[in-house]
């Protein structure tokens, strides 16, 4: 049975976290860009959900072709999408159906979460935008200013807080969680530094 729902920015950046995807399909290498469907993959797939997020007034101004285009979630085709996963390796994919200028195609590309344009998401409220278990959360501010927070257990539950700085936002946008080690390091050995929020 369908159980598809709609899907905003924040609701998908969790749901590509929290999946966990295998290599028994062999990656969906030829989905790696946009491609049109074949009945190998259409078969195979199962509908999650549609995505539903207010479109860029650039909405057109986005190159989305070739497997490393980024992905602009505000932009076509990407504001408008089905979510699809495949059932035996739980990769996940974006559809559309072009309809410009040709017969209609119905199109796929797999969902590469570090593919995803960070700076085009501009939340109402502050959003988590990764995570890792207990390990950390990074958010997003509607100011446009990035966070972190770890999780410490000292007998009582504390989740630990900071606004990265200019440098490590631009740090953590290039390179990843990587460049937060010795961040996340100082916010555990000296935690009583930081903002701290008992939650046991």
């Amino acid at each position: 049975m369908e159980t598809a729902f709609e899907i905003n920015d924040q609701k998908l950046l969790h749901f590509l976290t929290s999946t966990k995807v295998d290599d028994s399909c062999g990656g969906h290498t030829d989905f790696l860009e946009w491609h049109n469907e074949t009945e190998e993959l259409k078969t195979s797939l199962t509908k999650i959900g549609q995505i539903a997020i207010q479109t860029s007034e650039k909405q057109w101004d986005s190159q989305y072709w070739g497997q490393d285009a980024k992905i602009q979630l505000d932009r076509y085709p990407y504001y408008g999408c089905e979510i699809f996963q495949c059932q035996k390796c739980n990769t996940v994919f974006f559809y559309y159906l072009e309809l410009g200028g040709h017969g209609a195609q119905k199109r796929y590309r797999v969902i590469r979460k570090d593919l995803i344009d960070m700076e085009t998401i501009i939340p109402a409220h502050p959003i988590v935008i990764d995570y890792k278990g207990m390990d950390y959360m990074i958010y997003k501010n509607p100011d446009l200013t990035y966070a972190i927070s770890i999780s410490k257990n000292i007998g009582i539950g504390l989740d630990v807080y900071y606004q990265l700085s200019k440098e490590e936002q631009e740090g953590y946008l290039r390179d990843g969680i990587i460049s937060l080690n010795n961040r996340m390091k100082d916010m555990d050995l000296n935690y009583s530094n930081y903002k701290v929020t008992a939650w046991r």
